[in-house]
């Protein structure tokens, strides 16, 4: 950051130099003396721009009653050709030779691999399952971990999800191992070809842009639905950090040690598994984690496709706003994440548990740890033990639901009163705003936000995506759903930065939040609804509160971790001229932090999306609703415009809200 780059003289005090006390205290003086240049400022732009878009919203409502919508006919015709390749895929798919050898084949060999995981599952019965589980979790990363697999075991068990959690794990176990054999080559690649990795670089950014929902549609048009979509969508899903850890844990090798062994006579070859691999193995691992989680926040998505499991259970509870059964569900979903990163994460720092002993106990352990196995399988198969039998699980959906009625009459009238009012005096009005007013109007002035934001190349992108959402026929939703996002967002940005500066400013209370933001940030987004629904009932506004609290995480995380880097010489520059504690945050610390920021409103902006979206399952509408519909009634065009359009919003939001970084970096 340019920012950033007042340092301390070497040799010499920061605070005693008169130029860099200046610089510090001071850093935006010129800028105050220079009226043209703070008129050229962003943030005196782009209140200019809403201010016109609120002027023409106005003067096209008294003048034809209203902005003209965008032009319907090609968005329809786009949605009926769509649905046309929809019709012949389904009569031709065992006819077209490119669906008999590829696509087909493709789709057996997943559904077999989830069905024999499945099996295998089940021949070593739930006794056997949790005993592998809890000796493997102990073997590499020891006891406490064992301890928290044995009660994720105990919470599949007692809840009476035990088929479905093996189904959830199975398609976890399929789609991760399809992504790892497709990242982890890949991010070798990238990390030692620059020009590949230039070319894959924004392949990743749009994948990582793109929401879970937008994913669903074109997986479903090739393997239809079932669990070979499901296997595939989250492996696809699931790439980006795989191939984006690798590639920067091999271009972090030392190149001293890659110039040593190439002057020995090493090949390419034996430098990458020589060198380069072991020495990059802890940050892979890391790297395997980061698939992990996001393998399973998208099986949970899946469900919607038919993946089943966990996922099916909460989507099924929501859908009949049963709180109290996808509590049931959302807790096996949360024990099952936040068991298999503990578990993934330990490898990844190097904690290998029951490997820690010397190395002459080592075999023997391990065949001790088979017998017991193999024993405990044997003895379950003999007497006839499988799942776990339903009599014996407790269901908890009775008491939450009544806990949830008490709760309603208790916060109920204040939580409908905040809902109104948020939907008659902000969310409502702004969707108003961008729906009533004139499409080109819109266009122009995301265009011209781009331009203050980012420059020509991001305000060029900006009219692109905000025309083609036009052109896919979704444009009255879509602007629905770019209200919802932005209010979530303005929401979310502003506790994020107040939580982030009280983080950085205690030590103590920062210790007490990271578990809490470690364990927010593991939950896969499906079970963000369900205590919104639970307060807020079905709609919009729970949609928006879930959306809020998903993406707080990273947001608080960024501000803290800017806030901690500035350089404690230009505070103490400013801190010797007399400085407040207000004057030192907000014209040295934020300002420094500005790349920081930056990046907490990209990051909330694109998981507030990807929640809204998500929101159609609790009543939130708009585009999100056009992909649940077109996936439940075969209308894959209106399905796939929407998932489009989604898109075209995330690209939209993460340029403008990165563009000038990017062209610094």
């Amino acid at each position: 950051m340019a920012d950033m780059a007042v340092t301390t003289p070497a040799g010499g005090a920061g605070a005693s130099d008169p130029m860099l006390r200046e610089r510090a205290g001071r850093p935006r003086a010129s800028a105050r003396r220079d009226p043209a240049a703070a008129l050229r400022s962003p943030w005196v732009l782009a209140p200019a721009v809403f201010a016109v878009l609120v002027a023409g919203y106005w003067a096209a409502r008294l003048a034809w009653g209203g902005g003209p919508g965008f032009p319907t006919g090609t968005g329809e015709r786009f949605m009926a050709w769509l649905d046309g390749i929809y019709a012949w895929i389904v009569v031709n798919r065992n006819d077209s030779p490119l669906f008999l050898y590829f696509f087909n084949y493709i789709s057996v060999g997943l559904g077999s691999a989830v069905v024999l995981i499945n099996r295998f599952l089940e021949f070593l019965t739930w006794p056997g399952v949790t005993v592998l589980g809890t000796i493997v979790a102990w073997r590499v990363a020891g006891w406490r971990i064992a301890l928290l697999v044995l009660a994720t075991f105990g919470v599949f068990a007692l809840t009476g999800l035990w088929d479905e959690s093996m189904r959830t794990l199975a398609l976890i176990i399929t789609s991760v191992s399809i992504a790892l054999l497709v990242g982890v080559p890949l991010g070798v690649l990238a990390g030692r070809s620059d020009g590949f990795h230039r070319a894959v670089r924004p392949v990743l950014d749009f994948m990582q842009i793109m929401p879970a929902f937008a994913y669903l549609l074109p997986f479903v048009l090739l393997f239809g639905i079932g669990d070979p979509a499901a296997a595939v969508v989250t492996a696809v899903y699931a790439i980006p950090p795989a191939v984006r850890i690798t590639a920067l844990a091999i271009r972090e090798v030392p190149r001293g040690a890659i110039e040593a062994t190439t002057s020995l006579g090493s090949t390419p070859w034996q430098i990458l598994t020589k060198v380069q691999l072991p020495s990059a193995r802890r940050t892979i691992l890391l790297g395997v984690n980061q698939t992990i989680m996001l393998a399973v926040s998208m099986v949970v998505i899946a469900s919607v496709i038919g993946a089943g499991g966990l996922g099916d259970a909460i989507y099924q509870a929501l859908s009949k706003v049963n709180v109290g059964q996808a509590l049931q569900a959302g807790l096996a979903i949360v024990m099952l994440a936040i068991a298999m990163d503990r578990v993934t994460g330990a490898v990844g720092h190097g904690s290998r548990g029951a490997n820690r002993l010397p190395e002459r106990y080592r075999l023997p352990l391990l065949g001790a740890d088979l017998a017991v196995l193999i024993t405990t399988v044997a003895v379950c198969r003999l007497v006839g033990v499988e799942g776990w039998p339903r009599d014996l699980s407790v269901d908890i959906s009775g008491p939450v639901n009544a806990f949830e009625d008490w709760l309603q009459a208790v916060v109920g009238p204040f939580t409908t009163a905040l809902g109104t009012w948020t939907l008659d005096w902000v969310l409502g009005p702004l969707s108003e705003l961008l729906g009533g007013s004139p499409w080109w109007l819109v266009i122009l002035c995301a265009t011209a936000l781009g331009w203050v934001f980012g420059g020509w190349r991001v305000a060029l992108v900006s009219a692109g995506s905000f025309a083609v959402v036009g052109l896919l026929g979704v444009w009255d939703n879509a602007m629905d759903t770019l209200s919802q996002v932005l209010v979530a967002s303005v929401l979310t940005v502003a506790l994020g930065v107040v939580v982030g500066v009280l983080m950085s400013r205690s030590d103590v209370f920062a210790a007490i939040l990271r578990p809490v933001l470690d364990a927010m940030q593991t939950l896969p987004p499906f079970v963000y609804l369900i205590p919104a629904v639970a307060l807020f009932g079905i709609g919009r506004v729970p949609a928006l509160v879930a959306a809020v609290v998903f993406a707080l995480p990273p947001v608080i995380r960024l501000v803290d971790d800017g806030i901690r880097g500035v350089s404690p010489a230009s505070l103490e520059a400013a801190a010797s001229q007399g400085s407040t504690r207000w004057q030192l945050l907000t014209k040295v610390e934020l300002p420094l932090a500005r790349g920081s920021l930056l990046l907490a409103v990209n990051q909330g902006l694109i998981l507030v999306l990807s929640m809204v979206v998500m929101g159609a399952l609790v009543g939130a509408g708009s585009l999100g609703f056009d992909v649940v519909f077109g996936l439940a009634q075969n209308e894959l065009g209106l399905g796939l415009a929407s998932g489009l359009a989604i898109v075209c919003l995330g690209l939209f939001l993460d340029r403008v809200t990165q563009g000038r970084r990017v062209q610094r970096a």
